[in-house]
């Protein structure tokens, strides 16, 4: 019988080669820092929910606990489809509960005055499409002045550029539904026909720079500031907020299902509970 750390190296390594190189990474790294270390010479086989769950309890972050756990749930999920053990016990286990947590965004007034805020800065394009698209960070990066058709209005989201280990890597969109073709509102078309250049958005910036010399002109001139990733999360959320439909949100953000939209998105203001309540109580009472 293998041990995990022989499953890792002789089988699974392999079934994950064909990934995209952020997500082998992760994989890799999880592996190395939570899995090897506390369970990688326990034989597949001997493996207990009892030793799972308390070397996931004795990860300090839950966040981290549940990723290592997502990777030896695949590792044992293959190892079953080999024939290499019988059953996967990880169904059983009882995981950290993870916090609830809700991405700060911006709000509608916060966006205009940001956007203001960057009138002839370097980084303008790259924010103007990043908040305007509810684009990845990683799909924001990878624009390019030819994915955008300035006469239509339209954005070609076709690539993401990441930076692992010291090097901007391409990649391809995340999901099928990613690779799409969005519009832009007709404010930011025009400004960009204005600034219009060549290349990358971001010219030749790595995305640490990018990030980096965006929070310090938001720090600078004591403009409103989210995460480069809560830019797309700013877009969502005031989207829905202004009425637009969670169909059309969800194929904007390239989500793959509006299941996603919804569950991280759609948070009514206490306006609109307010309003349907009235409306339900205009029913009730007459």
């Amino acid at each position: 019988m293998m041990t995990i750390n022989d499953f890792w190296q002789d089988i699974y390594m392999q079934h994950i080669s064909g990934l995209r190189e952020c997500t082998r990474i992760g994989y890799e790294s999880a592996y190395r820092i939570h899995i090897k270390p506390a369970l990688g010479d326990i034989q597949l086989d001997q493996l207990t929910v009892q030793t799972v769950e308390q070397w996931l309890h004795s990860i300090p972050s839950v966040g981290a606990a549940r990723k290592a756990y997502a990777v030896l749930r695949q590792m044992l999920r293959l190892a079953v489809r080999y024939d290499i053990i019988t059953m996967d016990i990880t169904p059983r286990v009882s995981l950290p509960k993870a916090a609830h947590y809700e991405p700060p965004t911006l709000s509608i007034d916060q966006i205009r005055q940001l956007l203001q805020g960057f009138y002839g800065h370097e980084l303008e394009a790259w924010l103007l499409c990043s908040i305007c698209l509810g684009l990845r960070t990683e799909e924001a990066l990878g624009l390019e002045w030819s994915d955008i058709d300035l006469r239509s209005g339209t954005v070609h989201v076709q690539r993401g550029i990441q930076y692992l280990q010291g090097k901007i890597v391409v990649v391809e969109p995340k999901t099928e539904l990613s690779n799409r073709t969005i519009i832009l509102p007709k404010f930011a078309v025009q400004r960009l026909r204005e600034i219009k250049t060549s290349g990358r958005l971001t010219g030749t910036l790595t995305p640490p720079q990018v990030a980096r010399k965006y929070k310090q002109h938001c720090t600078k001139h004591n403009l409103p500031y989210v995460a480069c990733r809560n830019l797309r999360h700013s877009w969502a959320s005031t989207a829905l907020s202004a009425g637009v439909d969670v169909a059309v949100v969800s194929r904007m953000l390239g989500h793959s299902s509006i299941t996603t939209t919804a569950r991280y998105y759609l948070r009514p203001q206490l306006q609109a509970y307010k309003d349907a309540q009235a409306a339900w109580q205009r029913s009730l009472i007459k």
